[in-house]
């Protein structure tokens, strides 16, 4: 199939009209008629929020719990909260410096900025995308107050590594979780071997409940003051034993991110099927990765010995200097036959103003915080760059059949493409 040295990709504008293309199913978050219910009857009885941590969201925080062997969960609005709460937790402040990966949502940093602190970019480090652990070393300083890793597009860390560089230094080590709901690392699942670990549980994660997050560790410290910033009374003198914290109690600390009544009940019905919905997601994914890898210069992307994955969030392809076409062009070709195919979401956070030293004049904290960024990441990012130039999004987030004819007419509008480009 490999085509002529001397042969030129068609242009997306060249060759055939565009079509309608395969029929696709919905596209996730998808609930059952029986949450559907539930939710219903919520709203029917005005439960649509929860200030006395209701049964719903205790059964939430404690399958989480439970499921990562936490000994504590903390629901709340979006992963980005969560985040934000378990910097706060650490006591991460102004001038601290938290080491976090480039290629990552940027809500993996910039709540830093809120509290005065600096992100530090660590490039990626192997076909993954992830960090790698030796790298991250190399930026730890005087400064450093915590690392902060991403299992991106589900696939885990080193934690393993990971973990022995923040015991080096005496680091607290995050784990942000948002794309890897159902993911392991030597049978251990993400979200169990940091010391606070994020997850998203809204917007199109295999877990949804609409908009949602879920903060776990095991220090009862942290908890607590991950859910005084977050919480008030009733939750905050609910759930909430140290005594030290009891002044704060019925104000919290200035913040109310309390998940919904409605969006906790969608997730816990999406955490309950999740081996199920984690084996579907997995099945078609290696389908579809299996059969574009047949193609030139398409590549599946790398599972590290030891890595299972979970969602597979935002599924990607390497398209290599080998293909007849770049990676926009190969988008676009795919999308003139009807593919969902795009550009992932998720791009190296130096590209961003933010992180350019573009800061808010009406912030004074948070616009130093930006300018001292930006002078530390003065630097290039060439690994990260290079990745997210060659990576393909494929439609993994839709809630495909097993088995389902999808997968071969992908494969066929694709071929149809690189037909295109050999005899160009």
């Amino acid at each position: 199939m490999r085509p002529p040295a001397n042969a030129r990709p068609a242009s997306p504008s060249r060759g055939r009209p565009g079509r309608a293309g395969p029929a696709h199913p919905l596209e996730w978050p998808v609930y059952d008629e029986g949450v559907a219910a539930r939710v219903t009857e919520l709203i029917t009885l005005g439960r649509t929020f929860d200030y006395d941590y209701g049964s719903e969201l205790a059964e939430l925080e404690r399958s989480f719990a439970e499921r990562h062997g936490r000994a504590h969960a903390l629901a709340l609005t979006s992963g980005t909260a969560g985040l934000l709460a378990a910097y706060f937790a650490l006591g991460v402040g102004p001038g601290d410096e938290v080491i976090v990966p480039n290629l990552t949502f940027f809500s993996t940093a910039s709540p830093l900025f809120l509290l005065g602190a600096v992100p530090v970019l660590c490039d990626a480090g192997d076909g993954s995308g992830n960090v790698d652990p030796a790298d991250v070393e190399a930026l730890v300083t005087p400064r450093t107050a915590a690392i902060a890793v991403t299992h991106l597009w589900g696939h885990s860390c080193d934690m393993d590594a990971l973990r022995a560089v923040a015991s080096r230094h005496g680091l607290a080590l995050v784990e942000d979780c948002s794309h890897a709901h159902g993911s392991t690392f030597r049978s251990r699942p993400v979200g169990s071997m940091g010391d606070i670990a994020v997850f998203s549980v809204g917007g199109r994660k295999l877990v949804s409940g609409g908009m949602g997050g879920m903060l776990l560790t095991d220090s009862e410290d942290v908890f607590a003051r991950a859910c005084l910033l977050t919480n008030f009374r009733h939750r905050t003198d609910l759930t909430i034993d140290a005594a030290r914290y009891e002044p704060f109690l019925l104000t919290g600390l200035g913040g109310n991110f309390r998940i919904s009544t409605p969006g906790a009940v969608l997730a816990q019905s999406h955490l309950d099927r999740l081996d199920e919905l984690v084996g579907r997601r997995v099945a078609n994914m290696s389908a579809l990765s299996a059969g574009l890898g047949a193609l030139p210069g398409v590549r599946p992307s790398p599972v590290a010995e030891g890595v299972t994955m979970g969602a597979w969030y935002d599924g990607v392809v390497e398209v290599t200097p080998e293909c007849p076409f770049s990676r926009d062009e190969l988008v676009a070709a795919g999308q003139e036959r009807g593919l969902k195919v795009r550009a992932p979401a998720t791009r190296p956070l130096h590209v961003f103003p933010l992180f350019q030293g573009t800061a808010p004049d009406w912030s004074p904290q948070v616009a130093a915080a930006v300018r001292a960024a930006a002078a530390v990441n003065d630097r290039p990012f060439p690994r990260s760059a290079e990745l997210f130039a060659r990576w393909m999004k494929l439609p993994v987030n839709f809630l495909w059949e097993e088995n389902s004819p999808l997968v071969g007419a992908y494969v066929d509008a694709f071929d149809d493409a690189f037909s295109m480009a050999r005899t160009a």
